[in-house]
């Protein structure tokens, strides 16, 4: 769609973009094409869309031949899907709807321009469903997505849960502002991650990554804080930990690898504590 075809569209359906939802769509073909031939869309893939707005992408995931599930928050928008595609949509918010429910059982992707407000939450929704996406393609704020990415010195809480759930992910293009009506205020990028099986993580890391996260996200809740002090850990313990795992006593959260996380998590939970 062009600008001037939303603006139609929207003093149609009453009002303006909501930018506090995160109301930017999305108006450079390419970039679309892009994410839809990342997400390797095939006739009868079931693909969860989050937010679709004003339907751009989630006529183009039609085309494909795609079965799309929407969740939107917005009922101008909603009312509006609804009389022009085909598709189940669930009009709610997105960080609140129970998304096992609405997937179900069968294999299905996750494919959205996602409102950066719910990037993490989406991602962790999807990612830790009782039966995850078989792939993950969305359209994120860039430095999101290069949180995802980060290597290991540099992990953040957001990169250790796609880490801890997926075999790889990667920043398939930068999208500029500019290929957005409005624009918003950064640049987004394409990212997408290949997510594992519940079974595969447990294989991998040999503990359910859900227990690793209690853990990160007490260690993470104070980054400048040496991790021992966030976790609370006595020193003789920490000191035994430290050579078992191979880490420096003084270490932070973000210092640790995935792996290291993992026998930590495993380690804890085996104490009792």
């Amino acid at each position: 769609m062009t600008p001037t075809e939303i603006k139609a569209v929207m003093a149609k359906i009453g009002g303006t973009a909501n930018k506090h939802l995160g109301q930017h769509f999305l108006i450079d073909n390419k970039a679309l094409e892009i994410v839809v031939e990342s997400a390797d869309i095939k006739k009868g893939d079931r693909v969860l869309e989050i937010g679709p707005g004003l339907g751009v992408l989630t006529s183009a995931l039609l085309e494909r031949g795609a079965e799309v599930i929407a969740i939107e928050k917005d009922r101008r928008f909603a009312d509006n899907l609804s009389k022009i595609y085909g598709l189940e949509l669930h009009i709610g918010d997105a960080s609140k709807n129970d998304w096992d429910s609405i997937v179900g059982i069968k294999p299905w992707k996750f494919v959205s321009n996602l409102p950066y407000a719910i990037t993490s939450l989406a991602l962790r929704k999807a990612l830790y469903a009782k039966n995850p996406p078989t792939i993950i393609v969305v359209l994120v704020q860039r430095e999101v997505a290069e949180r995802v990415l980060a290597r290991d010195g540099k992990m953040s809480l957001l990169s250790l849960m796609v880490k801890l759930a997926s075999t790889d992910a990667d920043i398939i293009r930068r999208v500029p502002a500019g290929a957005f009506y409005p624009p918003p205020k950064v640049e987004s990028a394409i990212l997408k991650i290949m997510p594992t099986s519940h079974e595969s993580r447990v294989t991998t890391w040999g503990i359910e990554p859900e227990e690793v996260m209690k853990m990160a996200k007490q260690g993470f809740a104070h980054p400048r804080k040496l991790l021992q002090r966030n976790l609370g850990i006595e020193n003789g313990k920490w000191q035994e930990l430290s050579k078992q795992i191979g880490f420096d006593v003084k270490t932070r959260a973000e210092d640790l690898k995935v792996e290291q996380w993992a026998e930590l998590a495993k380690t804890n939970k085996g104490s009792g504590e």
